[in-house]
């Protein structure tokens, strides 16, 4: 249960969230929409990054399960990840009914070429602020990933525990 001070707490952040949400939007997210080649969409964006931070290959079950989204959606942007020859399917050698997918050297080359072509942008931003706001900056952006990659953490072992307790 939460105290008094904690909902005051979570409240204020809340407000910060959300007043933060559109100069967010301005000067990262609208920008990094319009650095996409036409062939790109967000999604197979995230899923190349994915594939990258993850290793060598996922399944499709774990794709959709880092991706937050469901399997079909998945499965239409592996499809178009294929097409683009940015990402191959391939069987499990354990178990050939389980399909994993692994990104060719095409996919990422893309990436590459991406973050030392096109992401000049952040490099121009970043480059504009005085060093102390860049430092907070990278200090801030640094502890969000981390609290993301933290909650994404609790969240599969949530569900990793509940499905245990559903076999027993």
């Amino acid at each position: 249960m939460q105290k008094r001070g904690d909902s005051m707490k979570t409240a204020e952040l809340q407000e910060l969230l959300l007043s933060t949400m559109p100069q967010w939007h301005y000067w990262i997210d609208k920008p990094f929409k319009t650095l996409l080649d036409d062939s790109m969409s967000l999604g197979m964006y995230y899923c190349i990054q994915i594939l990258i931070e993850h290793g060598d290959s996922l399944t499709m079950s774990e794709l959709a399960r880092f991706t937050h989204s469901p399997k079909q959606q998945i499965t239409k942007t592996v499809d178009r990840l294929t097409e683009c020859n940015f990402a191959e399917r391939i069987s499990d050698p354990s178990d050939r009914r389980i399909v994993r997918l692994k990104l060719t050297q095409q996919g990422k080359d893309y990436v590459s070429h991406f973050l030392t072509e096109k992401a000049g942008y952040y490099q121009n931003l970043f480059d504009e602020m005085p060093s102390e706001e860049r430092e907070a900056f990278y200090q801030a952006l640094r502890t969000l990933h981390e609290c993301f990659c933290n909650m994404h953490k609790r969240k599969l072992d949530t569900n990793k525990s509940s499905k245990n307790q559903t076999k027993s």
